[in-house]
C-alpha cells in the first residue's frame, strides 16, 4: 500500500513538474495563448529571457533573431474590436514583436511592431490563426543574447472563431 502510494505521489510530482514546465515555455512548439476580451484584459507580460532560440530569424527569414523569444498564438475574427496591440518593453533590451501565420524562420509575417511606439494597428491582420512572437530588435541589439520583459496590451477583443462543432 506504502508502495503505492509512494509510486502514485512521484507520478504526480513528475507530471505537475512536467505541465507547470510546458505551461510556462512559450515556444513555437509550444505557445501560449490570448483572447482578451472587449476591454482588452487580460495583458500579457512576461520575459523573452529563457525563451524560444529555435527560429534564427523571423518574418520569412528577413529578420534576425539577436535574443531568445516569447511566443503567443492568438485567433483573430472579424468581430474582434481592438483597434491596436501595443508593445511596451523593460529596460535592458528593444523589444519587438512580429504577428506570423507561422512561427520561425519561414513565417511571413503579417504585421510588426517594436517597443519605442510602433503599435501594430487591426487592419494589419487578417481574421485568422496567428503568432505573435516577442524578442530583442535587429536595429539596436545591445547584445547577441539580448531579452528582457515585456507587456503587450490591446485596447479591445479578438474573440474567438468557431472552427468546428459536433452534437451527440
Amino acid at each position: 500500500m506504502k508502495r503505492n502510494l509512494l509510486v502514485c505521489s512521484i507520478g504526480a510530482l513528475a507530471l505537475g513538474t512536467l505541465f507547470s514546465l510546458s505551461a510556462t515555455a512559450q515556444t513555437c512548439a509550444a505557445p501560449g495563448a490570448w483572447q482578451p476580451d472587449a476591454t482588452g484584459t487580460p495583458a500579457v507580460s512576461g520575459t523573452t529571457c529563457g525563451g524560444d532560440t529555435t527560429a534564427p530569424g523571423y518574418c520569412a527569414g528577413n529578420l534576425d533573431a539577436p535574443g531568445p523569444a516569447y511566443v503567443i498564438q492568438s485567433n483573430f475574427a472579424a468581430s474582434r474590436t481592438f483597434t491596436t496591440l501595443t508593445l511596451t518593453g523593460g529596460s535592458g533590451y528593444d523589444a519587438v514583436m512580429y504577428v506570423e501565420a507561422a512561427c520561425g524562420t519561414n513565417g511571413a509575417c503579417t504585421a510588426t511592431g517594436d517597443s519605442t511606439g510602433g503599435t501594430i494597428p487591426s487592419t494589419d491582420i487578417p481574421d485568422g490563426q496567428f503568432f505573435i512572437v516577442i524578442t530583442a530588435a535587429t536595429f539596436d541589439p545591445p547584445a547577441a543574447t539580448s531579452c528582457g520583459t515585456f507587456t503587450i496590451t490591446a485596447n479591445g477583443s479578438f474573440p474567438v472563431m468557431l472552427q468546428d462543432f459536433t452534437v451527440s
